[in-house]
């Protein structure tokens, strides 16, 4: 069903030719990830927009496997880098990042991103962020199914 929905959303999916298993530091990072989530990573190796200019993470991705010059938390790595002498910042940008995984990553006019909060009051929202301030995020819908139907209507070409 998802993959029928990011078809036609114009998304371009390699399939798995086995079920693969998730990564045991992604699941002990994120340990309350969505089960919609997490049984969607197992049945894709690849999805990018036409352009390849937006693209899910998944599982080759946060096995560092990906042929993509970003790593699948590469927005996380740049705000560390960019607050590197501002140790409160430093706490902030990783209570943030251990509370949102990103789900899909953006180079389309800026770099930006959609993530799963994993917050106890917002759980399983997805978020949006842009530089240069990724943790400065703004709710797009309630749960992961809510973003595929999205995706599906075509409501976030300015992302993907």
């Amino acid at each position: 069903m998802n993959q029928e929905k990011l078809i036609k959303a114009g998304f371009k999916i390699k399939n798995n030719s086995t079920e693969l298993e998730i990564p045991k530091s992604l699941l002990k990072r994120y340990n309350n990830l969505p089960i919609e989530y997490l049984t969607f990573l197992k049945n894709f190796e690849e999805i990018t927009n036409e352009d390849d200019t937006a693209w899910f993470n998944l599982i080759k991705e946060f096995n560092g496997n990906s042929e993509s010059e970003f790593k699948w938390n590469e927005f996380e790595l740049l705000s560390l880098e960019w607050s590197e002498d501002d140790n409160e910042e430093l706490k902030v940008i990783t209570g943030f990042w251990n509370h949102h995984i990103p789900i899909i990553l953006s180079v389309k006019d800026e770099y930006q991103f959609l993530a799963i909060s994993l917050e106890k009051e917002k759980y399983g929202e997805i978020v949006h962020g842009t530089e240069p301030e990724f943790e400065n995020i703004k709710k797009v819908c309630n749960n992961f199914n809510e973003l595929i139907d999205l995706l599906e209507k075509k409501e976030l070409k300015n992302i993907v």
